[in-house]
């Protein structure tokens, strides 16, 4: 694509009482309004910096001094899909692509942009996903009349209930990695964690913060969780776990990061919305700090493909980490078969005797760490084996590790083709690994973890 590109940023006129309503309980009327300005700012700001884009202010009336020297269009009448699809439009008259993006994602990151614009390279349609179901970001290379015509809007829905249009007109859609908007009072208390952290960059957001009431925080209020998968050839287990991860609420994020698997893992990954898929060099070290740099969870929980949480896993997770000593915790396990019985089936759940005593948890009882934590503890260190024991042993420098009671159920493929050597091995290799035996040697005798 060449020349500049319109990203069309869709703001209301910062008016107390009329935006961002659902904030007021946490900072006010006037304070949302103050919100909604900075966010304006940020966005715009964001935008402007973009060297192919041509930033464009969509708005509903007039901005005062929320922002200045811009170019605004008036979004008209209408819903909002009829308001988007106007703009685009009126883009789409003299540019071969749009993109429309919300003012409630301040500090959207570049990179974000960046593969929007290269995904409309092969795809007619590029859609970014919300973790709430909508969207922050929509691009279009032709826009037919009444695309948009008569969809839910911020419902749970929305982002499945566009794409399905988009294709049904015929559109290819491609989906970007999932970011966040800031639509209540928990939002904000995440974006002002992400600020703070530098994660993201949005000035005018963290001044204005520094203005506003202290957030509440509230002991019930759960965490949102970030689940990180690290592949590696793993087709046949791959669809099934994140189907059972859409069916949690809890679950605010999904990341699959893969290994270099030749089947077709990372099609049928890429296949679910919202799943956030990544590639990194092999190892399930290096894939999981891959993925634990691109989360944006209070905690990050690192879940093997062959590992299927108990549905309440969320439950489990916001309770272990009520205790403020708690840094990090892990399930237990229950090793079971993949298929078949088995004559070694009553010997799987030696197993997981280990989970039971173990105050160092394996990677496969689904560890979860508190994401300041993880990145205190200096995340998984890179080795070829035994990364997950020696990351507990950073974390319970910093605090406890707690183990629920609930179990995890783990694949017994491993356990099933050589269970004594097994069970020896992985009550053993934590001993060796304290006496000084490298992790190098002990993978050699362990064999590929995958």
């Amino acid at each position: 694509m060449t020349g500049k590109t319109p990203i069309i940023a869709f703001a209301r006129a910062p008016e107390a009482g009329k935006v961002k309503t659902r904030l007021a309980s946490a900072v006010g009327t006037d304070g949302a309004a103050l919100l909604a300005g900075a966010f304006l700012r940020d966005t715009w700001s964001s935008l402007a910096a973009v060297p192919w884009a041509r930033p464009v202010v969509a708005t509903t009336g007039p901005l005062d001094s929320a922002i200045a020297d811009v170019e605004t269009w008036d979004q008209g009448g209408g819903d909002l899909g009829e308001r988007i699809e106007r703009m685009l439009r009126r883009a789409l008259a003299s540019a071969p692509a749009a993109f429309a993006v919300g003012t409630d994602t301040p500090g959207l990151p570049r990179r974000l942009l960046d593969e929007a614009r290269e995904a409309l390279a092969s795809a007619d349609a590029v859609l970014g996903p919300c973790d709430d179901g909508g969207f922050y970001l929509l691009g279009l290379k032709r826009c037919p009349a009444g695309i948009l015509a008569e969809l839910p809007w911020s419902q749970a829905d929305t982002l499945a209930r566009v794409k399905q249009r988009l294709e049904e007109r015929g559109l290819s859609v491609a989906l970007l990695p999932a970011w966040f908007d800031v639509d209540r009072p928990e939002d904000l208390a995440r974006l002002e964690r992400l600020i703070r952290e530098a994660r993201i960059d949005a000035p005018a957001t963290a001044s204005t913060f520094a203005g506003l009431p202290r957030l509440p925080a509230s002991p019930a209020t759960s965490p949102r969780i970030t689940v990180i998968i690290p592949t590696l050839d793993e087709e046949a287990r791959i669809a099934r776990r994140l189907r059972e991860l859409a069916a949690m609420p809890e679950i605010a994020e999904v990341i699959v990061v893969d290994g270099g698997s030749r089947d077709d893992t990372v099609a049928l990954a890429r296949s679910f919305s919202g799943v956030h898929v990544l590639e990194a060099p092999r190892g399930r070290a290096s894939q999981m700090n891959c993925g634990a740099a691109a989360g944006t969870g209070d905690v990050l929980l690192f879940l093997h493909a062959d590992v299927a949480l108990p549905p309440d896993a969320g439950r489990w997770v916001r309770d272990a980490l009520s205790d403020e000593r708690a840094v990090a915790g892990a399930f237990r396990t229950w090793t079971v078969l993949d298929a078949g019985p088995s004559r070694l089936g009553p010997l799987l759940h030696l197993a997981d005797l280990r989970s039971r005593y173990t105050a160092l948890p394996y990677g496969d009882q689904a560890l979860f760490v508190r994401a300041e934590a993880f990145r205190a503890a200096g995340g998984f260190p890179e080795i070829p084996l035994m990364e997950d024991l020696q990351l507990a042993r950073r974390l319970r420098r910093l605090g406890r590790i707690r183990t629920v009671q609930a179990s995890v159920k783990v694949s017994g493929r491993r356990f099933l083709a050589r269970p004594v050597y097994y069970t020896f091995l992985v009550n053993v290799f934590p001993l060796l690994l304290r006496l000084g035996v490298p992790p190098a040697r002990l993978a050699r005798v362990y064999g590929d973890p995958r």
